[in-house]
């Protein structure tokens, strides 16, 4: 169990079919101090990660962001899974249920609605210097669910009213320059935005 001593301090909730959810990880999680609350969900026709972004909308009384760590990387069925989730649970055109993060080792990737956007890649201290770099230069803007007419500000590549599509052209790779402190994208249907993370 030493994998699971780290920081489980605030661990709310273990939900899901809790098909691997073995007995020693159920004893240690709910004979915490603060014990974590096990529910069994098993419906087949959600994922785990879908039950547990249900339950924490449903336990909040307003909009809640959610920072889902982990979220990509290993089985590619499952990744396109989470960035499914991402296009599921914000339908609404303005966030109004909150916003959808998901965290690697490698990136950070979060759905942007059709309209503009302005993303913050670099801060100031309030002595005016520039704060160490959280991201990388890599950057892409993915139209999953379909086709979309985006325009870049901010990036190697700049680009106005560009069609991009799966089958077609997409911005993948893109860079971040090293003077930029805020990109700029504007998108007439929903994309994913991904930026690779300083490691």
């Amino acid at each position: 169990m030493t994998s699971a001593t780290v920081k489980t301090d605030n661990l709310d909730a273990i939900i899901g079919d809790l098909d691997s959810l073995d007995p020693e990880a159920r004893e240690y999680f709910t004979s915490r101090p603060r014990p974590a609350k096990v529910i069994h969900d098993p419906d087949q026709y959600s994922t785990d990660f879908g039950k547990a972004v249900n339950w924490i909308r449903s336990s909040s009384d307003g909009p809640v962001d959610i920072v889902a760590m982990g979220g990509l990387g290993g089985r590619v069925d499952q990744g396109l899974s989470q960035l499914h989730h991402l296009y599921l649970f914000q339908k609404e055109p303005d966030y109004r249920e909150g916003r959808m993060f998901l965290v690697s080792g490698e990136s950070l990737t979060f759905l942007l609605k059709a309209g503009k956007h302005r993303i913050n890649v670099r801060e100031r201290y309030d002595s005016g210097k520039l704060k160490e770099d959280v991201f990388n230069k890599y950057v892409g803007i993915i139209p999953i669910k379909e086709p979309s007419v985006i325009t870049l500000r901010g990036f190697e590549w700049d680009v106005t009213d560009w069609e991009t599509e799966f089958g077609g052209l997409m911005s993948t790779s893109n860079h971040v320059l090293p003077e930029t402190e805020v990109l700029e994208v504007g998108t007439t249907k929903d994309v994913l935005f991904t930026i690779a993370l300083k490691r």
